[in-house]
């Protein structure tokens, strides 16, 4: 976590810091979302996790939330998911449970290693001890999901009730080269992956104004590939009501030393001031 002042919330699923409103009214229509940052294993989900320490941080989206701290101080509510995607991924459905995850689940989602739990790392090493009770699946959605995407559709519909309308930020960090499992093995990826769901989960001008953003300031910038928005995105992203959702997927060897996983200031020198610029941007965007 980065040296920004304590969380104003915390739960088992997340950390929240709420941007200083004296008048209590938001001030900023925009959220922020930093749902793979996190590390954590709950004690009462350890045992049926193999990887621990170091391998947790593989397939995080380690340090994201250095990249957007910003965001409190202009208006916007940061909330980081605290816990491991192995154990629960937020940006996935709450049905989409794989059989051998979960065989009590009568009709599974689809078949994935890598759905609303991990059973395989994105290396292919096996995660679990062994299968979930259906109770065990219940009880990690009711501790972790649903108070994570509770917490932000309270806080978009605060933005959209007060401004009429709201946006938010789902920021990701993704591997520079595709990975064995992936779409794109082994080809190198943009900068910046904008998605926003092909078009469906925000205003196009929005869309556009990320994109451009980046790609003026000399970043490779590729809309919705491979990446075009999860169940965060597409769940939250109702434009019609006025909730514009976009996905942003930052190319880790932009701010990472990628196998050690570890964080490079030098490297985000670059990056750094580009996201403060973009929040900014998103806090003054009005839809057309």
């Amino acid at each position: 976590m980065s040296s920004r002042a304590d969380p104003i919330e915390a739960s088992d699923a997340f950390q929240l810091w709420r941007p200083v409103e004296p008048s209590g009214a938001p001030s900023s229509p925009l959220v922020v979302s930093v749902p793979h940052a996190g590390t954590e294993v709950p004690d009462v989900d350890a045992p049926l996790l193999r990887a621990t320490g170091a391998a947790l941080l593989r397939d995080a989206d380690a340090f994201v939330d250095r990249l957007v701290a910003k965001a409190p101080s202009l208006g916007a509510p940061l909330v980081v998911a605290r816990v491991s995607r192995y154990v629960l991924d937020l940006n996935r459905a709450p049905d989409d449970v794989d059989h051998e995850v979960c065989p009590e689940v009568e009709r599974p989602a689809r078949a994935s290693a890598r759905g609303l739990v991990w059973r395989t790392s994105t290396d292919g090493v096996a995660l679990m001890t062994r299968p979930l009770t259906r109770a065990e699946l219940r009880s990690r959605v009711e501790r972790l999901h649903a108070p994570y995407h509770a917490a932000l559709a309270s806080l978009l519909e605060e933005r959209r009730q007060h401004f009429g309308f709201a946006v938010l930020l789902d920021a990701h960090s993704m591997p520079s080269t595709g990975r064995l499992g992936h779409t794109d093995p082994g080809a190198r990826r943009a900068d910046i992956v904008p998605g926003d769901v092909r078009g469906s989960s925000c205003a196009p001008s929005l869309s556009r104004l990320v994109a451009e953003h980046f790609a003026t300031a000399g970043f490779r910038v590729k809309a919705n590939d491979p990446y075009m928005g999860g169940y965060i995105t597409r769940a939250h992203g109702r434009p019609a009501r006025g909730i514009h959702a976009i996905q942003l997927e930052v190319n880790r060897d932009l701010y990472l030393e990628e196998d050690a996983v570890r964080f490079e200031s030098a490297r985000a020198q670059r990056l750094i001031p580009a996201m403060d610029a973009l929040l900014e941007r998103l806090r003054a965007w009005r839809p057309s």
